[in-house]
Order: structure tokens, then sequence, then C-alpha cells
């Protein structure tokens, strides 16, 4: 599992989506790491982590275990742990599992982390993804995810920069672990009512043109006291549209947490 490991304090944790790795942080890792030990890490299957060669090593649950693992090699016995999409997905599961572990639970334009089951036409597109990922390698599948993908498209669409950002993000997966990634995420099986045993201070955010916002507005009327915040003129990637946006909430969110988690007793 590869990692990076960016500035000092308390531990804040981030895995990114499905396809996605650490450089898509990079709006992140300077403003964070004033206040925080940020680490961000890929998943198995994505980008400079290990891509098992069997479908049956990945799922929802390995992944969290993985992170677990992660955490235990860094001697961290609790952290802040999130995501974005995927990664959120990952970390609801950790929470679940190993809540005492977890001080506060971001999760970030995740449809993965509710539980709901994936619409049919998504479905569709992503068997499609794995088919020209098998077939035709992972140009192919940058160039048909920034026309055919609106969690992609919205981000692609914002200028040349972006464009070359998402292509770049494609090229650096092994297709194999993304072909087993993305059928895990089709595969999952999630019970939505697991969200209501989550206590740790938790924070949904979505951007205000993610096709994931239904789902993130389920999350938040699922775990009792979490604080839902929408982006907006954000899609799917909230933290690369509008940066500046996306860190001043995940920050102030924090901030509040702070008080709690170092107030006497």
């Amino acid at each position: 599992i590869y990692y990076e490991s960016h500035g000092t304090g308390f531990p804040l944790v981030f895995a990114y989506g499905i396809g996605g790795n650490t450089t898509e942080w990079e709006p992140q890792i300077p403003v964070f790491s004033q206040s925080y030990h940020f680490i961000a890490w890929d998943p198995r299957g994505h980008a400079q982590s290990e891509s098992p060669p069997n479908a049956n090593q990945y799922t929802q649950e390995v992944f969290a275990q993985d992170l677990e693992g992660l955490l235990d090699y860094l001697g961290i016995d609790q952290a802040y742990v999130g995501g974005l999409s995927m990664g959120g997905g990952i970390a609801t599961r950790f929470t679940i599992l190993h809540p005492e572990r977890v001080a506060a639970l971001l999760i970030f334009d995740s449809f993965s982390a509710s539980g709901l089951e994936t619409p049919p036409e998504n479905r569709r597109m992503r068997e499609e993804i794995i088919r020209l990922t098998e077939t035709e390698g992972m140009l192919a599948v940058a160039e048909y995810a920034m026309k055919n993908n609106p969690n992609i498209s919205q981000t692609a669409s914002l200028g040349k920069e972006q464009e070359n950002l998402i292509r770049q993000m494609y090229l650096a997966l092994d297709p194999v672990g993304y072909a087993h990634s993305t059928r895990m995420i089709l595969n999952a099986v999630f019970d939505a009512s697991l969200l209501e045993g989550i206590k740790v201070p938790t924070l949904v955010l979505a951007g205000q043109e993610d096709g994931a916002l239904p789902a993130c507005r389920f999350i938040h009327e699922k775990i009792k006291e979490s604080k839902l915040v929408v982006i907006p003129d954000a899609g799917h990637l909230s933290n690369l549209d509008q940066p500046v946006a996306f860190n001043h909430a995940v920050l102030e969110y924090l901030a509040s947490v702070d008080q709690i988690r170092v107030a006497p007793g």
C-alpha cells in the first residue's frame, strides 16, 4: 500500500475515489498539513499500490482492512478518517468495523458509502469501462470517461489543464487493479441501516452538481447529528472543482471537532 505523509499534528487520513490517486489531493496537501499529520494513501489496485490478480481480493471490507494495516504500520491508534467517492465508502466501512479508531468520519461525494443500489444506467456505464479496460487500455478508458461518466466529465470540461489531469489519473492505473476495483463497486453489498450505528462526529460533503448528492443527503439523514455541506459550482470531484471552498469547509469542521477532542475530561 502506497501512502504519503505530510505535516505534523493529529492524523488526518484520506483516500481518493476509484481511478484516483494521492496526487488528486494536491490542492489540499499544503493546507491540511499546516494543522494536521495529513496522510494520503492509494487503495489496492490504484496507482503506486499493488494490484492483486484475483477479483476476490477486492472488496470494501478488504480495503478497510488495508486501512487498518496502514494505521497499525504508522503506529496510529486514532485518526480523522475520510475519503472521496470510493474512498468515502472505505472510510465508512472502516468506521463501522473500528469506531474506536475514528475521531471523526469525513465522507465526500460518495455514493458507495450509502448502501444504495447502483442505478441501471450507471451500471451499464461501468460495465463498458471494465470492457474497455480489459480490451483497449487506460487511454481509451480516459477518453470514454471524460465523455460519458458524469463523475469525470464535469471536471474535465473545466479546461485543458483539468482534462490532462484526468487523463494522467487514468494512465497511472494498472488495468487489472482498476477493472477489479470497478467490479467491486458494482457488486458491493452494504446494509444502509448500519449507517445509523455510526456515533462518531461525521461530515458529509458533496458538490452541488454531483450526481452523488442525493446519496450524500441520504447518508446525512441516516447518521444522526452528522453535518451536511454542499459546495456550489462543484461536481463529483469537489476538492478539485472548488478547492478553496472545499478546504474551508473541511478545516472549519475539523476545528470544531478538535475543540471537543482535546477538551478536559
